[in-house]
Order: C-alpha cells, then sequence, then structure tokens
C-alpha cells in the first residue's frame, strides 16, 4: 500500500536564522552581499522560501508572491544554483496565477524572469534534471499563452524535457512536465490530452512513492498532479473520477483554491 501524501502545512513567519536570512534578503541591493547572505543561508532556509510561493499560489495571493519575489532578488543576483531554483520557482508560480487571469504581460515577465533564471543555474549545473523539468514547465506556459515567445518556447520546452528525461526518468516532477506539455497548448489533439491524462496519473503515482525530501531539494508538483487527473477526467465526462482526483489534490494540499473550486462545481452539477 502506498503512503498518503503528507498535506503542506501554510507558510509560517521564518524563525531564528530563517527570519535574519528573510530580513536580509528584504534589504540587500546586488552584488557580492548577496552572494555572501546566499551562500551562509542553510538548505532549510531556501527551502522556506519554496514553500511561502506554494502556499501564496495555493491561496492565490498574488500580491503576497509578488513581496516574495521582490524580497528574494538576492536569491537571483547571487547566481548560486541553489538560490536561483527557489526564486525561479516563484517566478513559475507567478507565471501559473497571470496566466489563470488573462494577465498575459504579467505572466510573460514572470515567464521570462523564471527561464532567465534558471538558465544561469544550468549554465553552472547543466545535468540538474529539476532545473530543466522546472525551465521545461515555464516556456510550456509561455508557450500556451501565445505571442511571439510562444515560437521558440515550445520547441525549447521539448529540448529541456527531452535533457531532463534523459536524466530522471522517473523524477515525478519530470513526468508532470511531460504531462503538461501534452495537455497545455491550445491546439492539443485528443490523443494528446488522452496521452496526458496517463501521464499526470503516472506522475501522481510516482509522487506518492517519493520518501521526504532532504532540505532545500523540491516538493512541488503532487497536489497539480492530482488537479489536472481531475480536469482530464472531467472534460472526458468521467465525475466520480475527477471528483476523487480534486479530494486527492486537497488531501495533499487543503489550500488549494482551484481544487476546492472544481470540486465544489464538480459537486454542483450532481
Amino acid at each position: 500500500m502506498r503512503p498518503v501524501p503528507r498535506p503542506l502545512l501554510p507558510a509560517r513567519p521564518p524563525v531564528g536564522r530563517g527570519r535574519a536570512l528573510a530580513g536580509a534578503l528584504a534589504g540587500l541591493l546586488v552584488g557580492a552581499a548577496a552572494t555572501q547572505v546566499v551562500q551562509a543561508a542553510t538548505p532549510a532556509e531556501l527551502g522556506d522560501f519554496e514553500s511561502r510561493a506554494e502556499y501564496a499560489f495555493f491561496t492565490e495571493d498574488a500580491h503576497a508572491l509578488s513581496e516574495l519575489i521582490r524580497n528574494g532578488q538576492a536569491l537571483a543576483d547571487s547566481g548560486e544554483p541553489r538560490a536561483l531554483y527557489p526564486y525561479a520557482f516563484a517566478q513559475f508560480r507567478a507565471l501559473q496565477l497571470a496566466t489563470f487571469h488573462t494577465q498575459l504581460r504579467a505572466a510573460e515577465t514572470a515567464g521570462t524572469a523564471c527561464v532567465d533564471a534558471l538558465e544561469r543555474a544550468l549554465d553552472k549545473e547543466p545535468r540538474s534534471a529539476e532545473a530543466l523539468a522546472l525551465q521545461a514547465v515555464c516556456l510550456a506556459y509561455v508557450g500556451a499563452a501565445g505571442g511571439l515567445k510562444a515560437l521558440t518556447a515550445r520547441p525549447r520546452s521539448a529540448a529541456r524535457l527531452e535533457a531532463a528525461q534523459a536524466l530522471a526518468p522517473s523524477n515525478p516532477r519530470v513526468l508532470l512536465t511531460a504531462a503538461l506539455l501534452n495537455y497545455l497548448p491550445g491546439d492539443a489533439t485528443t490523443a494528446q490530452r488522452n496521452s496526458a491524462l496517463k501521464q499526470f496519473e503516472r506522475a501522481a503515482a510516482q509522487f506518492e512513492t517519493v520518501t521526504a525530501a532532504e532540505p532545500g531539494e523540491p516538493t512541488w508538483g503532487a497536489a497539480e498532479a492530482w488537479l489536472f487527473v481531475g480536469r482530464a477526467r472531467e472534460q472526458r465526462g468521467e465525475l466520480l473520477e475527477a471528483r476523487n482526483a480534486y479530494e486527492k489534490a486537497l488531501l495533499v494540499a487543503p489550500d488549494f483554491a482551484r481544487a476546492r473550486r472544481r470540486l465544489a462545481a464538480l459537486t454542483g452539477r450532481r
């Protein structure tokens, strides 16, 4: 029997050195000072930054996410791969929120920041499957949004995903990215959507087998995998299966507003 994913806890004010890091990030300019603070940060403190971005995304608090990104500019300025990843992740969540609300300019800004930060991280660590997958999914959202950048975003996204799959084919975030690349495009065919559903289900199952991550390692994706399983099932008219998927998304992330809305809408259709 597979273990049930543990729910993500709401973001809390940082304590101890985490509070010191948050204050330092908020007050720094660029350059050597930023690098020194980030180099002194523990993995847990950097993981806290990612957790705060995740909670702001789940609760759809765009203001809190924007403030987090502004205060975390030192992560990007440091040039450290381990700091660039959580910064890029926060931009990815901003990209998603902007896309949901059809704020295309904001989406393009966040998408560009995500891709650029990860490009610098990959210059130093080109075999990071996590960075490759996150960059691929940022590019996929940029491609789905349309516009001039969409013409180059899709092939770049596919190339990054291929590299991530070669390095870590069973990584659940790599599996989730593969599903999103099939699911997100507005011109996706029925065959692509059916393939995406199988990939979302495989990603969701893989998340359930993953043991607790080390401090600072990425943890995101499980709730989204179940959300997209639900969306795909709902689109096929498989309402009971969709309901079950949304409930599993909320088991992982009780504050996931989008999953809660989908579940409520589905309940109203009964």
